[in-house]
Parts: structure tokens; C-alpha cells; sequence
């Protein structure tokens, strides 16, 4: 028994009867769809245009957005010492923003019984070489103005003087050399036997902390790094590609990146560096690529997807992804406007997709006005998808 359906599921004018049921012109192909506006409406339809644009064969492959290697800063302390307790509340996790110069923690150092004994004969040392330099000072400054008194006396020469004056300013310059060293000793050792000093870690650059490995109150070195500090507003992107497909790409040309989160956006990484060695487990080399990333959106450890060409483009009638019901082995239809009620299937087939659109090929030209939203209801109304058999 045959029956005919009179509505496909999804169509709010099945369920109201002030909206007509779609109308088939005489002599209409199996692949044309007549709608009133009120039907239209009902299903929420809207249009957008095919487009032409330059596309090329690529390969896919999947990539890690890491920090560029001129865009990281480590943070070690200069001495050895201990975090201070009030540095607990300063201390970034990893993933906050700092601006340079941004104080991140204060480091105290301490003494070990053995420096304490160096930094004694130090003192002890530099305020011996200092006193003697102060001496050689006062001989030299003596000699010079003993010469002078005799150049005038017309007993020595001039010669005399400048070597004297020479020698003068050469002591002098022993001697501070001499002073400030016993003052850094002094400072080392200060008063009231306490060796504490405190030195900040500040933040080398402006960047996101992508590694903080230190709390309040620890123990710390001058070899182990605290903090590690990258810039975000420009990244790589690393994307394992298989050995086979080396020789396919071409190196220099830029790729298209996109974020599995939101593919309607994309960005262009130019090479930066493409790899020599293969991982012997893996079978794949690494290509990096430099991306600019202003805004942010790029996040440090982001999956994403990249576009590599591996060959010349062409010009090709790109429609919007969300235009195509796509079928099987590579096929599909879209559905494209010849009036203001009148829509015509289109049978196409698929290829490279860029941002958001498909390049087909078929009996669709660029300029052509398609529908965008309603193509599943479009389908459904076809001729000859509309007769059921039960």
C-alpha cells in the first residue's frame, strides 16, 4: 500500500496549517523545491554566496602549540638561601601573567660554618691589602708633590713629574679597587654577626609563568631554575609529520593552523624549522612553525590542526561548509536559489576546505546564492523523497 507523506519531521508548517505544504511546478526536475516565504520563515532559512578562491592539495596533520625558544626566560637565585616566609603570598602559579621587572619572590641567604670562616679571613685580608694600598697612596701622592716643588725649583725635569703623577693615580686606583672589596666584605659580614641578606627575583620578561617550582620557606641554589617565563604574543607550532610525507611538503611556503574547539578561525604559521632527524619509534620528524598571537587565543600546550602544502593551487568554487549535505565517496549537494521561492539541487563533488568552506566542483559557479540554514529540510522536501511505501 502506497500513502503519501505530507510533511518531513523538523517542518513547523506540518504542525500548523496556515503555511502551505512546498509546491512542485509542472514540468519541475526530481531536484527542485518550491517554498513560500512564510515556509521559508518556518524553517529559518538563510543564504550565503559561492565563492572562487586559491586553494592547493594538503596534508593534515596534528601539532602542539609550544613557547618559541627566544620567547622563554628562566628565574634562578643568585646565591644560595631560603625563600622568604612573605614571599608566599607573592609567588605566581603557573599559568599567571607578569609583567617584567614584576616582583615574583625574595630569596635570603645564609652561611655555612665554612663560609663563615672565608668570609672572616676575606675581611681580614681586604682590610690588610686596603691599608697597605692606603699607604702606597699616601707615598705616591707625597712623591708627586715633592716633584712638583722641585720641577719649579728648575732641579728635576718635567719627565720626572708626569712619571711621579703616573704613578700617583695608579696607587689611587689600588686603593679603591682595595676599599670597595673590603666593603663588600663588610657587608657580608655586618654587624651584630648577623650574615642575612635578601635578594628579589624578578620577572626577566613580560609573559605567562609556564613553570613555578618553589614555596615559601625552601631551600634553594643558583643551579636549579625557579620560575620559567614565556611570551605568548608570539608561539610555535610543532606538528610530527611521518617520513613518508616529508618530500611531499613543500618547506617554505606558510601552512594554516586551526583549533579543534573552533575551526571557523585559523591562523598562519610561517617555517621556522623543519626537521633532520627521524624518531626511530615514531617514523616522524617535527616542522615547527612561527605564528603571531596577539590575542592570546594560541594557548601554551594547545592541540591544533595544520594544513601543509604539498602542491600548486588552483582556483576552485569554494561554498560554505554548512551549505553541503555531503554523501558518500567524496559527494554531495547543495541547493541553490534560481528565485525568490525557487531552490535547485545541486549534485557536487568535495574537495580541500579552507576556514569554514568546501571547493566543489559541479554545476555551481561563484556568485551563486545558496542555502546555509535549512538544508536538511530542503533535502527531506526533494521530489521523490517525499513518497514513502509502507
Amino acid at each position: 500500500m502506497r500513502a503519501v507523506v505530507l510533511c518531513v519531521v523538523g517542518i513547523t508548517a506540518c504542525r500548523s496549517p496556515e503555511p502551505e505544504a512546498p509546491q512542485h511546478t509542472d514540468g519541475a526536475t526530481a531536484h527542485e523545491v518550491t517554498l513560500t516565504p512564510e515556509q521559508q520563515r518556518a524553517i529559518g532559512l538563510t543564504t550565503a554566496l559561492a565563492v572562487e578562491r586559491q586553494v592547493g592539495p594538503v596534508i593534515e596533520s596534528f601539532g602542539r602549540v609550544i613557547p618559541r625558544q627566544q620567547g622563554r626566560a628562566q628565574v634562578t637565585s643568585p646565591v644560595a638561601g631560603r625563600v622568604t616566609p612573605q614571599s608566599a603570598e607573592r609567588i605566581p602559579a603557573p599559568g599567571t601573567v607578569v609583567r617584567s621587572g614584576q616582583l615574583l619572590a625574595e630569596v635570603e641567604q645564609t652561611y655555612t660554618a665554612p663560609e663563615h670562616v672565608q668570609l672572616d679571613v676575606g675581611y681580614a685580608g681586604a682590610g690588610g691589602a686596603a691599608q697597605e694600598a692606603k699607604a702606597a697612596l699616601d707615598a705616591a701622592a707625597a712623591e708627586y708633590q715633592r716633584s712638583q716643588t722641585l720641577f719649579t725649583a728648575k732641579v728635576v725635569s718635567r719627565k720626572r713629574v708626569e712619571e711621579a703623577k703616573a704613578a700617583w693615580l695608579q696607587a689611587q686606583s689600588r686603593f679603591e679597587t682595595a676599599r670597595r672589596q673590603a666593603a663588600s666584605y663588610g657587608t657580608a659580614t655586618a654587624a651584630n654577626g648577623n650574615p642575612l641578606r635578601r635578594f628579589a627575583l624578578t620577572a626577566p620578561i613580560t609573559g605567562v609563568v609556564v613553570q613555578a617550582d618553589l614555596t615559601a620557606g625552601q631551600q634553594v641554589d643558583t643551579t636549579t631554575p625557579l620560575f620559567v617565563i614565556a611570551d605568548p604574543s608570539t608561539v610555535w607550532v610543532e606538528a610530527p609529520i611521518f617520513e613518508d610525507d616529508v618530500q611531499k611538503i613543500e618547506r617554505t611556503r606558510p601552512v594554516t593552523i586551526r583549533t579543534p574547539g573552533d575551526p571557523q578561525a585559523s591562523w598562519v604559521g610561517r617555517p621556522r624549522y623543519t626537521g633532520t632527524v627521524v624518531d626511530p619509534l615514531k617514523r616522524t620528524t617535527s616542522f615547527v612553525y612561527e605564528v603571531a598571537n596577539a590575542d592570546g587565543r594560541l594557548r601554551l600546550g594547545m592541540s591544533v590542526t595544520i594544513a601543509l602544502p604539498v602542491g600548486p593551487e588552483h582556483p576552485a568554487v569554494m561554498v560554505p561548509e554548512a551549505a553541503l549535505m555531503e554523501g558518500e565517496k567524496g559527494s554531495g549537494v547543495v541547493y541553490v536559489r534560481r528565485g525568490p521561492t525557487q531552490f535547485v539541487e545541486q549534485q557536487v563533488r568535495i574537495g580541500e576546505r579552507r576556514d569554514g568552506f568546501v571547493a566543489v566542483t559541479g554545476d555551481v559557479a561563484a556568485g551563486q546564492e545558496l542555502v546555509v540554514t535549512g538544508v536538511p529540510e530542503l533535502f527531506g522536501m526533494a521530489p521523490g523523497r517525499l513518497m514513502t511505501e509502507e
